[in-house]
């Protein structure tokens, strides 16, 4: 398990690197113009190759018995597949929004939800809401919150949002979480090791990029109202 478990981060690593890259581009270019959509779809494809990898590293994390990060990774992986599909899906929706999309919408907050409200019972009552417990807490809000979008009806659903605002929602959302993956794994170390954090500073990698990614997101959003 532990080779699979290697080949598997050779694999995860390029594709996350790469996200991270490619991520400012059609971020920082004109909306809509060539290099915003094929550099997109660049980051998109990089993207789910990340989400299936970290996935199954969740999975071989658990064989292995290193269950924290199996419980992060596989929790990451969820509250990311979510925004990355419906930033690109929104956009293939016509007038009338598809029967299809609403499915697959209500089965991804689902999820999110009750994977959120076990982090968040996780984090009050094993880690009693110390140190990683207060980032349980966090992140698993996250996914409670879902529950506003899951009880929204159809109708309520569709003139919620423009589609470009939501594409650029679920893009941006998906970035905070490739930078949060990576500063609470790959980057900890440099983080600890090359800046000197102590361990009660390490909640700052997992958190920042969230609430960072959240302002820009408000204010592009804002920017686009109407659009």
């Amino acid at each position: 398990m532990e080779l699979v478990h290697q080949i598997l981060l050779w694999i995860h690593i390029p594709f996350g690197t790469l996200s991270l890259i490619l991520f400012w581009i059609p971020v920082g270019v004109k909306k809509g113009g060539t290099i915003h959509r094929k550099v997109g779809w660049y980051y998109y494809y990089c993207m789910w190759g990340v989400l299936v990898s970290s996935a199954l590293l969740s999975i071989s994390n658990t064989i292995m018995g290193n269950y924290m990060a199996a419980i992060f990774l596989g929790y990451l992986t969820i509250i990311t597949s979510f925004p990355l599909w419906y930033s690109l899906e929104i956009l293939r929706q016509k007038k009338e929004w598809t029967a299809r999309y609403f499915t697959i919408r209500k089965v991804f907050l689902g999820t999110m939800f009750t994977a959120g409200l076990a982090l968040v019972l996780i984090g009050i009552f094993v880690f009693h809401f110390k140190n990683m417990g207060m980032v349980m807490v966090f992140f698993g809000v996250i996914g409670v919150n879902s529950i506003r979008e899951l009880l929204l009806t159809r109708d309520q659903a569709m003139v919620k949002e423009t589609r470009i605002r939501m594409h650029i929602r679920g893009t941006i959302i998906s970035g905070i979480a490739a930078y949060t993956a990576f500063f609470a794994f790959g980057g900890q170390r440099i983080l600890m090791n090359v800046l000197m954090l102590d361990a009660q500073w390490m909640v700052l990698p997992w958190t920042l990029p969230t609430v960072l990614g959240l302002i820009y997101s408000r204010y592009m959003q804002r920017k686009y109202k109407g659009a």
